[in-house]
């Protein structure tokens, strides 16, 4: 009678163990599917194609640029401040907006044709926005000409607009 009782426990203990952990991962999964953010938009002026990616694995938001050179040469020297991409945020329906900034000095970066170059926002703002809907953009600012920049400055813009829960 004891063995029996104990049996009965046993399977009793299991079967709720089991249910139990099944409907955990149940919600788990339903919820980050729900949390799940891939967005990614290009835009291409003359010889080069820039993209922006907001996404996340998990909790972590992140939020890249990239730009590639897609003309005729097999190489191509560009010149920006401190990054190719300024990185801003804005709230769709409401105040905040995050506008990106640089206070670097001239570099440069050799772009190989039709291989793209990231660059990553990286930035606290990213762990403290609210619920809602915003729009990334990166605005990739460059120049072709190290001596004249400031009349060879080419900008281009990419942005897209993502849900956060």
């Amino acid at each position: 009678m004891l063995r029996f009782i104990f049996s009965k426990v046993v399977f009793f203990v299991l079967v709720i163990g089991l249910f139990g952990c099944g409907t955990e991962e149940s919600r788990d999964s339903s919820s980050s599917d729900e949390r799940l953010i891939n967005s990614e938009e290009t835009n291409q002026d003359g010889e080069f194609e820039v993209s922006i990616h907001v996404g996340n694995d998990s909790n972590d938001l992140e939020v890249y640029g990239t730009i590639s050179y897609i003309g005729d040469k097999d190489k191509i020297n560009i010149f920006h401040g401190g990054s190719i991409f300024f990185f801003h945020i804005y709230e769709v329906n409401g105040d905040f907006e995050h506008i990106g900034g640089m206070d670097q000095p001239l570099l440069r970066t050799t772009l190989t044709k039709d291989e793209a170059h990231k660059v990553t926002f990286i930035h606290p703002v990213l762990d403290e926005l609210e619920p809602g809907d915003y729009e990334f953009e990166a605005i990739a600012d460059f120049s072709l000409d190290e001596d004249n920049i400031v009349n060879t400055q080419i900008e281009i813009p990419v942005s897209t607009i993502v849900e956060i829960d």
